[in-house]
């Protein structure tokens, strides 16, 4: 792949781990410090404010990141269509302000201080233009300025927080720091735009396509920020909420490098078939569908290994079992990693909105009616199937989609070749752990023989892919 494609995946991936990195540190010390009824009711706060950036900030983070990247060669069409969109981010998240004082001050809610402090977040929304920077692959400059932020307010909590009662302090931090981060970004942005008069007419033309984004989201949010809210209503206790929430954070956060590759290619597919060029989307997706696999896989299995050692010495007795849950909700790794390849790498880049709205409002219908059904009975567990689940169904309409679109390379020898790696690499990875015991240089010592092992048998396998590394190297060199 190009350099500047390789160059910003990095500094995703480095993004991407800094967030990984951050809750190993934060985690055990807030757990122990605020205790998990604080937390949970931060988790709650939360999640409510994320309803109304939702309907702030609509589909505005993938629509404004796509349409920078199809004008980003002329300059002046750059300047007019980031002003355009911006102006509608301001608008739209203004009427969702005001509906949210409106729930605050007219509705009411036990936790109205809480919420005041997190009203700080739409603010920081408002202003986000991070999808501009993405739109033209300056991954940089987004990627410092998150981690910059993201260090300022771990330093904070650890300066700050010392008691339950601290709560309010740990929001505002958590709140303020992110209005920081959007100053830094605006001060970075004079060196690609420049002022330009925009219109009425400019603005409204961005909010049809726009909405047509929007509709996907709301029902992503369905099994994401609804499962939290159905937990909250629905599940036998109260805690389980934050027993999700951790869950669902230690899964997700093996997806970063997966997720930085769509991250990274959505504006360069965008900006390519704009300009027609269909064998160039056809070889990147199968690049990076065939590192998606070379890497879920194995992470199932991985996470399967060794992440109740893990859980054991990290979190307090209370949480031992988020382990169980995890284990349980890791397959989402592969059906998210497949359908970051065909959604997000290709339908919204290339225009396929329907077939897109419509893989995410399958899952969110599969979602709702499995919480419905399983969360009275069966809890946090009822919520991880209705999970799994929803991204199984997300990625089988996907497929099915774009399956007679894209000339795909992948054999099914590749895939057994892969899986038989990763089942050899459970087992050792697992009996180190078991013999061993839980401790922090242990699960080192298991992700070190988890992945040598890993990439042993794929070069004893010969797999596709390490015989591509070693050409393309020599190709750029």
């Amino acid at each position: 792949m190009e350099r500047k494609i390789v160059k910003n995946y990095i500094y995703s991936v480095i993004y991407q781990m800094l967030i990984v990195i951050m809750p190993l540190i934060v985690t055990p010390y807030t757990t122990r410090v605020i205790g998990i009824n604080a937390l949970t009711i931060n988790t709650n706060t939360t999640n409510l404010v994320q309803w109304f950036v939702l309907f702030g900030i609509m589909g505005i983070n993938i629509y404004g990141n796509r349409e920078i990247a199809r004008v980003r060669d002329d300059s002046t069409k750059l300047s007019k269509t980031f002003f355009e969109i911006f102006a509608m981010q301001v608008f739209s998240m203004l009427i969702a302000s005001l509906a949210f004082f409106f729930y605050i001050y007219i509705i009411g809610d036990q936790y109205q201080t809480i919420l005041l402090i997190q009203s700080i977040s739409l603010l920081s929304v408002a202003f986000d233009i991070t999808w501009f920077f993405y739109g033209v692959e300056d991954f940089k400059s987004a990627s410092i300025r998150n981690m910059i932020v993201k260090i300022i307010g771990v330093v904070l909590i650890f300066m700050l927080v010392k008691g339950p009662n601290d709560l309010f302090i740990f929001v505002l931090i958590n709140t303020c720091t992110g209005v920081l981060g959007q100053i830094i970004m605006w001060l970075q942005l004079k060196q690609y735009i420049h002022f330009v008069p925009i219109s009425l007419k400019g603005i409204i033309q961005h909010i049809k396509p726009n909405i047509a984004l929007f509709i996907p989201q709301i029902a992503i949010s369905v099994y994401s920020i609804l499962d939290i809210t159905m937990l909250k209503i629905l599940g036998p206790v109260y805690v389980e909420t934050n027993l999700y929430e951790q869950t669902q954070k230690f899964v997700k956060m093996f997806l970063f490098f997966i997720t930085s590759i769509g991250t990274v290619m959505l504006p360069r597919v965008s900006n390519v078939h704009s300009k027609g060029d269909r064998v160039a989307v056809n070889n990147y997706l199968n690049k990076t569908l065939r590192l998606a696999l070379y890497l879920s896989i194995p992470m199932i299995f991985g996470i399967s290994a060794m992440i109740q050692n893990f859980v054991d010495w990290f979190l307090p007795e209370s949480y031992q079992i988020v382990g169980l849950l995890i284990q349980c909700t890791s397959p989402i790794i592969l059906f998210i990693s497949l359908s970051n390849v065909f959604g997000t790498q290709f339908l919204v880049p290339t225009g396929n909105t329907k077939p897109y709205t419509l893989s995410v409002v399958v899952g969110a219908i599969v979602n709702f009616l499995i919480n419905w059904t399983l969360i009275p009975t069966y809890g946090v567990f009822g919520a991880i199937i209705g999970s799994v689940v929803a991204e199984l169904s997300v990625t089988l309409v996907q497929y099915f989609y774009i399956k007679n679109r894209i000339d795909f390379d992948f054999k099914v020898k590749e895939l057994f070749i892969v899986c038989i790696a990763s089942l050899i690499m459970f087992i050792p990875t697992h009996y180190i752990g078991v013999f061993l015991g839980a401790n922090f240089f242990v699960n080192l010592l298991q992700i070190s023989v988890g992945i040598l092992t890993y990439f042993l048998i794929l070069f004893l396998f010969r797999a596709p892919l390490l015989k591509e590394l070693p050409l393309n190297l020599f190709k750029r060199k």
